[in-house]
This record gives structure tokens, sequence and C-alpha cells, in this order.
């Protein structure tokens, strides 16, 4: 992949953020708890992305930004978890879970993956945990007595966009640390497909905001 494309697909994918936030202008008042934490998720990321193109125009280093909005990012993904999976996991354990990986977090940064490198284990870390956050919720739907409308409930929206997001990127992860590591032509690749699936997760994010939530 030419740099040109990677660029490109970076931009894209940055670009297309706005798509939820549009319609969130319309359809906030009528959003879920769900979906309200999914766009204080989405406001948060397009607040790093903008930060982040700033930093790489400039010709700085925004990997401390990344350091910073990983643990953000878990714990707003927590939050979104916690009360649909509240008949599955106490509160006690998603703040077990949220500490624990605060700490990892600070002691990777601060003895293995410095600032100014990028922090594969932490978002290798995140990626295992949302994935089973994920599958905990698909058990939880499975258990339901009554049957649901899966297309009209935006947390299915949300949970699908997130599985295949973080699968996806424990591979591209995987791939460029070990397969493909120190070569610039195929880490580029690599990051363009990330930036391909940051797309489809922002696609599964604005059906998320668009769909009306299911009124109990």
């Amino acid at each position: 992949m030419s740099k040109e494309l990677f660029e490109n697909l970076t931009l894209a994918a940055s670009l297309f953020l706005l798509a939820p936030l549009l319609i969130s202008i319309f359809r906030f008042r009528y959003f879920n708890f769900s979906q309200k934490g999914l766009l204080f998720l989405i406001v948060v990321t397009v607040i790093v992305e903008i930060i982040s193109w700033i930093l790489w125009y400039k010709m700085i280093n925004n990997m401390p930004l990344y350091h910073f909005f990983t643990a953000i990012q878990f714990l707003l993904i927590v939050h979104i978890y916690r009360t649909v999976l509240s008949k599955i996991f106490s509160k006690l354990f998603f703040i077990i879970i949220s500490i624990g990986f605060i700490v990892f977090a600070i002691i990777n940064t601060l003895f293995f993956q410095n600032l100014n490198t990028f922090n594969s284990n932490v978002t290798t870390l995140m990626g295992f945990l949302v994935i089973f956050f994920s599958l905990s919720y698909f058990y939880a739907l499975l258990k339901e007595v009554k049957y649901s409308v899966l297309e009209k409930n935006p947390m299915f929206w949300i949970n699908s966009g997130f599985l295949i997001y973080f699968s996806s990127n424990l591979i591209l992860f995987y791939m460029n640390n070990t397969l493909f590591k120190g070569t610039a032509e195929a880490s580029l690749t690599l990051w363009g497909l990330h930036a391909i699936v940051n797309i489809v997760l922002t696609l599964f994010y604005t059906i998320a905001l668009w769909v009306n939530p299911k009124k109990l």
C-alpha cells in the first residue's frame, strides 16, 4: 500500500466519524443509556483524532496521546457494558476490571512501552476484554425468554461493531508485531486495513444511533 493511499484511508476513517455525530444532533432526545454512552465515546474519539492529526502534521510524536486515550476508551466501553451485563456481572466486577486495566496500563508505560512507542500490550489486553464483554452480551441475549427485534436494538449494533473491530485489531496487531516486524511497506498496509476496520466500526456506530431504542 502506498503512503498516499494510507493517508487517504486514515483521513476517511476520521472524517466518517462525523456521520454519527450529525445523526446525534437530530435524535439525541430519543437516545437510551447505551446510545448516550456511545455518543460520549465518539465525541472523545473525534477530539483525540483531531489532536492526533495536528501533531502528525507538525511532525510531533502522537503516541503519548494514544496511551491516555486507550485507558479512557476502555473505561467508556466498560460504562456502556456495565448496565446491559448487570444480570451477569456485579458492579464490583466492573470496578475491579477497570482498576486492574488502568494499573496494567501504567505499569506497561513505566517499564515496558514508554509514551513514545505504541502501547500494543495495553491495546491487546483491551481487545481481549472487550471481546469477552461482547460474547457475554450475546450470551445474555440467548438467555432472554422473550423475543426481541435485534435490528431495533442499539446495543446489538454497538456490540457487533465492537466484536468485529477488536477481533480484527488483534489479528492486525499480531501480524504487525510478528510476521511483518520492521517492514515499513507491510506495516503501512496493515495500518491501512486498520483504517478500513475503523470505517466499518463507525458504520455500526451510525446504525446504533439511528435506530429507535426499544421502549420498556
